[in-house]
């Protein structure tokens, strides 16, 4: 029963790493997505930049700048999420090598009962006999 129980934490275990691991694609594949993005505010910064004093060129200047910074600020979220993520699943991966190491250590104290039982049984066994005999011969 309790084998069944660590199978259960274990698949669950296994089931969030496996999780965490999809987060992690996804939020780097965001965070790939944000840094194209940002380079294309820095070209079309310097795009504005290299044209001299139109005010429509400076709004649109302002604006490329502010949507650089909210990029700059996603990046830097996005990296804090991926590095708890990161954390979480190690996390997750150590408690899993815990619990399997657990496991492991109760499969192995349970074939060592059932070897003592199965030679204690044999022992038996061969008493039986001795006494059959004896019965036989009284």
């Amino acid at each position: 029963k309790s084998t069944e129980e660590i199978k259960q934490q274990n698949l669950e275990l296994s089931e969030k790493v496996h999780s965490l691991v999809s987060n992690n694609s996804a939020m780097k594949l965001d965070m790939e997505d944000l840094h194209k993005k940002l380079e294309m505010a820095e070209l079309m910064i310097q795009q504005f930049s290299n044209q001299a004093g139109s005010l429509d060129a400076n709004q649109q200047l302002q604006m490329a700048l502010e949507e650089k910074a909210s990029l700059e600020t996603q990046v830097a979220q996005l990296s804090e999420s991926l590095h708890q993520l990161q954390a979480e699943r190690d996390w997750y991966v150590e408690k899993m090598k815990e619990e399997q190491s657990i496991w492991q250590q109760r499969v192995q104290q349970l074939s060592e009962q059932v070897q003592a039982m199965s030679e204690e049984k044999e022992k038996h066994m061969v008493q039986i006999r001795e006494l059959e005999a004896n019965v036989t011969e009284l």
